[in-house]
Parts: structure tokens; C-alpha cells; sequence
């Protein structure tokens, strides 16, 4: 008799009055079992090396055993289980290889019954993704997470087991460089996010969401949450300042626009953002200073590779570019236009991408402004705004001195009345939408204020 059928014989007897708490999982019995097996190949065996592999190949006659017909499914489940923790438990000396290889015999053999072994598939998948990850093969643990079903498992989804998994398979595909894996197991567990209510696991979907964000170069998306991290997460200290870096670098390396000066601001008022090296950077673009080149060495030694990349055809990095447009919406605050070869020679770049430049910043909205091809000149509308709100007052004071031209205070009250207009519209809209998509909410809110 071979020891796959003396096994099979054991199993079918011993346990068959068992099968009912075995249902449950890992009975003790079993558990005593399979080490009274281990122990007495223990005592038996040879040298080191040779009581290795009849280790193995003991793991493996036992899972030939246990799925046959002969042993019932509870029994049979109950030990595969118990095999699987037994494998994974660092007391018991295995290899990683040995690991490896009963757990990748045990899935080839019961993963075309899923349904009858799904709870043994998946902590197979996990202990075999764990030792692959020990040996830093990053790729292949999370192609075993990534290959666990849990919408195909019996019964309702449990969030609590779930969403740890989509979490640790992105952060898998992030240590093997994989993005668009990394960001397809993101969305996955943000589906679930609005279920999850504990405090770690929603503070590890951020920091994988920053992470994953920052590398997709969404710098202000990845600024925003990890500021959000760092004003939740006050218990450690170290990894607080590690996060305001993250974030203040994010920042920088947004393109200019108005959300970016008024990210910037808010974490140049926290108290440990002045301890950091990027703070200098930092403050000369939150009070909207022109940045020069030279300035840019320190900032750059700091940032991560991706961060480092080269844009524009490999003309300068991304820290050159947000630098670039930084500056230009500087000078749109100072000057009312200017020629497209004097801001150039400002930037420290040619005319045509000076021009290309101001293009985009106007085209997606994150400057105001009108191009004259033709003159090559650039007229900032947000300069002419400020002049004109500035010229009102002064108009105002002096109203009792020499009255303005009349043509002047038309205009001006022109401009007045169309922005009162404007916002009166959007309120309007507003409550519209409002009363249309939330009718219970917006009566309740009415009636507290009438």
C-alpha cells in the first residue's frame, strides 16, 4: 500500500465522525494529526537536507489524500486548512522553496473546485503571496492576491477580510513598478471605501492613494491627501514629517493654478513645515516671488525618481516646468502684458515656448488671459482686474476731489454689476439642483430658515 492510500485510509476513518465540527475549521485532531506525522518523520529521518524533501512530499501525499472521494469534503477541508497555517507558521522550520512548492501543488489541485474550497483557495493564495514577498518577488505575490475571487465566493462579501487584500496587492504592484496594475487594484478597493469603518485600513487606502497619485504625476490630488494624512495621523511624529515632505514636494511639482497657491498656503501655516529643506521653495511660491533656476539644485536632490522625469521633449524636468509656470503666474499679477520675447528671456526659455506655455495655462483654465499672435503679446486679464478694483477705490477716495470720467465709472460699474449677476445666477442654480436631486433635505433646510 502506498502512503497516499494509507493516508486516504487514516483520513476516512479517524475523522468520519468528525466531519460535523471539522465543517467549522481546523479541528485540533487534525492539527495533532499532521504534526504526529511531521514529528515522527522527524525522528526518522536522515540528514537535514533528505528531511526536507520527505517533509514536502508528506505535505503533498497528504493533499493527494484529502481529496479523494473517500474523505468527506468537511474532513478533507479541515485538513487543507490546517495544512496551509501549518506551512505559513514560522515555528515549523520550512523552507521557502518547500512553502512554495506544497502550496502551489495544493492550489493546481483543488482550484477547479472553488466552490467547494474557496476558503482554503484564498488562504493559500495570501500564505503563498507572503513567502513569495519575502523573497522580494513582488510581482508574483501579487498576481496570487490579484488571482483570489471574492466575488465569486459563497455568501456575502466581508469588507473587513477584503479591502485589507486589494490593499496589499496595490502596494505589491507599486514595490514591482506595475502601475497600471497598482492603479486597477486601487479601484477595486475604492469601491468598498465607503463600507470600511476602521481607522488603519482607511489610513492605509490614503497613503496608497497618495502614493498612487504621485506616481501618475496627479501631484495636486497626491498634496491634498497627504496633507489630509498629516493633520489625522498625530501619533507618530517621524512619519508626520515624512508626509508634510511628501506633500510640500507634491505641491511644487503641481502646475500653477489658483488650487495649487491655495494648497500651497495651507501647508506653509503648519508648524513643522519651516524644520523642512523644501520649505524655502515653498514660501517663495506662496508669496509669489519669481524662482530662479539656480534655486532649484537643493529642492531636486530630494524628490524621487519619478518625480525627476524629464518633459517638454527631455528640454527640462517637471520641477523646471512647475517652476516655469509658477513664474508665469507671477508675472501675470505684475504685468498688464507683455511680449512673448520678454517673458521669455525671463523664463529662460524661447519665444514659441513661452507662447506654447501661457497657451496651455489659458486653454485648461488655470490663467486668465488673451493671446495676440500677430503682436506676439500676451495681455493678463487677472492683472487688468486687479488694476481696475484698484483704480475703483482710488476713484472712490478722490470722488470728492475731481470726479472720474464718466466713461470710466461706466465700465467699471458695468463690470460690477455683471459679476453680482453672475454669482446671483450661480446661487440660483444652485438651489435649483438642490431642491431637484435632495427635495426632503432642501424643505427641511427652508423651513429653518424662513
Amino acid at each position: 500500500m502506498s502512503q497516499v492510500d494509507q493516508l486516504v485510509s487514516e483520513l476516512s476513518t479517524q475523522f468520519r465522525g468528525e466531519a460535523g465540527s471539522a465543517a467549522g475549521g481546523p479541528d485540533v485532531s487534525v492539527r495533532t494529526y499532521i504534526e504526529a506525522k511531521l514529528s515522527a518523520l522527524s525522528s526518522s529521518s536522515p540528514p537535514t537536507e533528505q528531511k526536507g524533501a520527505r517533509q514536502e512530499q508528506l505535505l503533498v501525499d497528504i493533499i493527494d489524500a484529502s481529496i479523494v472521494d473517500q474523505v468527506g469534503l468537511a474532513t478533507s477541508t479541515a485538513v487543507l486548512q490546517e495544512l496551509v497555517c501549518l506551512v505559513d507558521r514560522p515555528e515549523h522550520g520550512f523552507s521557502m522553496r518547500a512553502q512554495q512548492e506544497t502550496l502551489l501543488h495544493l492550489l493546481s489541485k483543488i482550484q477547479q473546485r472553488q466552490m467547494a474550497y474557496d476558503s482554503v483557495i484564498t488562504e493559500a493564495r495570501k500564505a503563498l503571496a507572503k513567502s513569495l514577498a519575502a523573497e522580494e518577488k513582488w510581482e508574483e505575490a501579487a498576481r496570487q492576491l490579484q488571482s483570489i475571487r471574492f466575488e465569486q465566493s459563497q455568501g456575502a462579501l466581508n469588507i473587513a477580510f477584503v479591502f485589507p487584500v486589494y490593499i496589499w496587492t496595490t502596494q505589491l504592484f507599486l514595490q514591482a513598478e506595475n502601475l497600471d496594475q497598482a492603479v486597477l487594484s486601487l479601484n477595486r478597493a475604492a469601491a468598498h471605501i465607503t463600507q470600511v469603518s476602521d481607522v488603519e485600513q482607511i489610513m492605509q487606502y490614503r497613503f496608497v492613494q497618495a502614493r498612487v497619485l504621485s506616481l501618475t504625476h496627479k501631484y495636486i490630488e497626491a498634496a491634498i491627501i497627504y496633507h489630509n494624512i498629516f493633520q489625522t495621523n498625530t501619533k507618530d511624529a517621524a512619519g508626520q514629517l515624512e508626509v508634510l515632505r511628501q506633500a510640500i514636494n507634491c505641491a511644487v511639482l503641481a502646475a500653477a493654478s489658483p488650487q495649487k497657491m491655495r494648497v500651497l498656503s495651507g501647508l506653509h501655516r503648519e508648524k513643522l513645515a519651516p524644520t523642512l529643506p523644501s520649505f524655502g521653495l515653498m514660501e517663495k511660491m506662496v508669496l509669489k516671488r519669481l524662482i530662479k533656476p539656480t534655486e532649484l539644485e537643493q529642492f531636486g536632490q530630494q524628490l524621487e525618481r519619478h518625480q525627476c522625469e524629464s518633459v517638454a521633449g527631455g528640454k527640462t524636468t517637471m520641477l523646471g516646468s512647475a517652476v516655469r509656470e509658477h513664474n508665469v503666474f507671477v508675472l501675470s499679477s505684475l504685468y498688464t502684458s507683455i511680449r512673448f520675447e520678454n517673458l521669455g528671456r525671463l523664463l529662460g526659455i524661447d519665444t514659441e515656448e513661452a507662447e506654447l506655455m501661457c497657451a496651455r495655462m489659458i486653454a485648461e483654465g488655470r490663467m486668465k488671459g488673451r493671446i495676440d499672435q500677430i503682436a506676439g503679446v500676451i495681455t493678463f486679464e487677472g492683472a487688468r482686474e486687479v488694476k481696475e478694483v484698484a483704480a475703483a477705490i482710488s476713484m472712490k477716495r478722490q470722488a470728492a476731489v475731481q470726479p472720474p470720467p464718466m466713461y470710466f465709472r461706466e465700465t467699471v460699474h458695468a463690470r460690477w454689476d455683471g459679476r453680482i449677476i453672475n454669482l446671483c445666477q450661480s446661487i440660483e442654480d444652485a438651489v435649483d439642483m438642490l431642491i431637484e436631486r435632495q427635495p426632503v433635505y432642501a424643505r427641511t433646510l427652508f423651513r429653518r430658515v424662513a
